[in-house]
């Protein structure tokens, strides 16, 4: 009986792996994601036909963001597998990914059509016509009719790009050399052949994909399948892993070439990395103009009026092939280099440390994220780094410290701790709930302090995940005065893991193959709330342009909802910070500064923009200018007044000041970096609060 049993097992086994081996790669790997979504994620959605919905609009939003490809006709197409997606990744009949990848590389050589006639010549700029944006709502498309209604909604997209770009170049001129009308004479030809070039490109980059076409069609579907669970659940190809794990490391693969745009609108090498790829060629040299570009094994890319971001796009295409550069030298000779990236630091994910010297010496770290080096002990450390910065502020007798986390999008959870660690002695600094329900407390990893000084944080809407963490436990223990604006709100934490349902390992630095970023739980204060979808409210709130977008947690559509915990009884709070009195006194300078009323006007603009259904633009000339200078009119009236002067001076602590001695190479890009922090008008208000909050408890003491 038990040979029987075995027997059928075994035939059953059998007839799996074949069923199983007939289907599409794509479709075993789509099968082997979802199940592993499933047996990881902290709170797993039903596959169902409601899930094949979400996906289906995933694809078509990545696929056509602009809705500038499809039309109704393609939609009407892919509109039967809506409901099916879910057939598909559970094992059934398999069309969706075939029929998509069909019909958008058509759309894309259509568009590439369309684009090419369209800017053939002129517009009639004299025609009265609008161009309306409407407001995306979820599951809505608005594809056009039919190839003809298509073609008209190109040509009043591509009229308004123009149109607004001679609004700029004639607006950027201070001297008022020339009109609006007769820019759209002398400006326009060259304008519209730019405008041509930089949407060619945008559409052959996508059917030129470095890995192939079929390859990104596939990425989207994948990445679709993950995010339908949840906004922070990835997939990653092997590509696409090398540039995640690069986003958490202070290494990344360079040519180290930085380039600028010349007053010509050429781009040209501005910088050479010492010791990068380039630097070692020795044949390419600061001024150069860069004419094209051509990966190996790829078609050359034109790059003569190209911008800024096209040609950073281009270089990002691949990290390990080679690439031919081909330049324009002052003396007009062309040269070629063929050049290969390498690992080098990354100086914009690197912490920093300054001195702001003026009625305090206080003292300024930029925290950009939480990186830290996979699977390398040994390696960089974002908390590590962050202390090695204080202990030499320390020799510089600071009176105050302001950590900078805006824009830092979180990273490692274990850095945050140990980053929260340095100002608080110990306890309790978080909570995260697993899968099973269970809640884990996160404690300082080490007991005492670095830093117990006076403090302020800085954070924005980009302070996301770890940054929020970190800001949290500061806010929660009293610990430092938090300023800026409403954090991101994402309160989940993520692992990652091989392509593989059956390794429990996560990703280490030698993964090979694809990888899945999956939220495998959720993370709580040490009161019991969450930062999840509502942010972390910083104690004195400044203006923020970014406060006027649809930015943050709460926004993403299938966010995880926030929920409370139980508080942690460990928890002791250190005396409450003074935030009251310095919200006040900051509160008073706000009101007085021209920058940031200019601010205010701007989020009070967008903000009417986003209430309203549609946005419409008048493309006749005259009428376009007069839209594009209300515009500014509101703005305009306050650009006048002269800007409080700066309260401190900005310069580098002693150590670093003898490391720049003999690298002018160092010493140009340390310069750049005082004169941005001297400009910033947040860290000059910072600078005051941070003031205010020392001579505040300096009178404290002494009452």
């Amino acid at each position: 009986m038990k040979l029987i049993a075995t027997a059928i097992i075994g035939l059953l086994f059998f007839s799996v792996t074949f069923i199983h081996a007939q289907q599409p790669p794509l479709q075993q790997k789509a099968i082997v994601l979802k199940r592993m979504i499933e047996l990881k994620h902290y709170s797993p959605k039903l596959v169902d036909d409601s899930f094949s919905v979400a996906v289906f609009r995933s694809v078509l939003n990545t696929a056509d963001p602009r809705m500038l490809l499809f039309t109704v006709a393609d939609y009407q197409q892919l509109l039967p597998f809506s409901t099916t997606i879910d057939d598909e990744i559970q094992g059934k009949s398999w069309g969706f990914y075939d029929k998509v990848n069909e019909l958008y590389k058509k759309a894309l050589t259509r568009a590439d059509s369309i684009v090419s006639k369209v800017l053939q010549k002129p517009f009639d700029y004299s025609v009265t016509e609008t161009i309306t944006s409407l407001r995306r709502r979820s599951g809505s498309f608005n594809f056009s009719t039919d190839v003809s209604a298509l073609t008209n909604k190109w040509s009043r997209y591509l009229k308004y790009v123009i149109l607004d770009n001679v609004y700029d170049t004639v607006n950027a001129d201070t001297a008022k050399k020339i009109t609006f009308k007769a820019g759209l004479i002398s400006l326009e030809p060259g304008i519209r052949e730019k405008v041509k070039k930089t949407e060619l490109k945008a559409l052959k980059r996508i059917l030129d994909y470095p890995t192939g076409f079929s390859a990104l069609v596939s990425e989207i579907y994948l990445n679709a399948i993950a995010t339908s669970f949840d906004p922070h659940t990835n997939y990653f190809s092997p590509q696409g892993k090398e540039e995640f794990q690069a986003e958490l490391s202070t290494e990344a693969y360079f040519f180290g070439i930085v380039f600028n745009q010349n007053e010509k609108g050429q781009v040209v090498v501005d910088k050479l990395t010492p010791g990068a790829p380039a630097w070692k060629s020795g044949e390419v040299n600061k001024g150069d103009e860069l004419v094209s570009l051509q990966w190996e094994g790829k078609e050359v890319q034109d790059m003569t009026g190209a911008s800024l971001e096209e040609v950073y796009e281009a270089l990002d295409q691949s990290i390990h092939d080679k690439l031919l550069f081909r330049f324009k030298k002052t003396d007009g000779t062309m040269n070629m280099v063929v050049l290969r990236k390498e690992k080098e630091e990354n100086d914009e994910n690197i912490v920093k440390s300054f001195v702001l010297n003026g009625e305090k010496k206080i003292g300024y770290i930029l925290l950009p994220g939480f990186y830290t080096e996979w699977e390398n002990e040994t390696g960089s450390s974002c908390a590590n780094d962050v202390a090695k910065e204080i202990l030499k502020l320390k020799k510089e007798n600071i009176d105050g410290l302001i950590l900078d986390v805006r824009y830092n999008g979180g990273g490692s959870i274990g850095e945050a701790l140990e980053m929260t660690g340095i100002f608080i002695d110990e306890g309790p600094l978080a909570a995260e709930k697993e899968k099973s329900g269970k809640l884990i407390t996160l404690k300082d990893p080490n007991r005492g302090t670095i830093y117990d000084g006076p403090m302020v944080l800085m954070v924005n809407g980009y302070s996301a995940s770890a940054s929020e963490m970190l800001a949290a436990s500061l806010q929660d223990y009293n610990r430092a005065v938090i300023v800026g604006s409403k954090t991101y709100g994402k309160a989940t934490g993520q692992a990652t893991f091989p392509m593989d349902t059956i390794s429990s390992k996560g990703v280490t630095g030698n993964t090979k193959g694809d990888i899945v970023k999956i939220t495998v739980g959720k993370l709580y204060r040490v009161t019991g709330q969450t930062a999840q979808q509502h942010g972390v409210t910083p104690d004195i709130l400044l203006p923020d342009a970014f406060d006027g977008l649809e930015n943050g947690e709460r926004f993403e559509e299938f966010a995880l909802p926030a929920d409370s915990a139980k508080r942690n009884n460990y928890y002791k709070p250190l005396p409450y910070l003074p935030v009251i009195e310095l919200s006040h006194r900051s509160a008073a300078r706000i009101i007085t500064n021209p920058d940031f009323q200019i601010i205010k006007k701007i989020v009070d603009e967008q903000q009417k923009i986003l209430q309203s259904a549609s946005l419409t633009i008048p493309l006749k000339a005259e009428l376009f200018e007069k839209w594009a200078q209300q515009q500014e009119l509101d703005l305009k009236s306050k650009k006048g007044e002269k800007s409080p002067a700066n309260r401190f001076t900005v310069e580098n602590n002693g150590q670093d000041r003898q490391l720049l001695v003999n690298n002018p190479y160092a010493k140009e890009i340390n310069q750049e970096w005082l004169n941005n922090i001297a400009d910033d008008i947040y860290i000059q208000e910072v600078f005051l609060v941070l003031t205010d909050l020392i001579n505040l408890q300096k009178t404290t003491i002494k009452n």
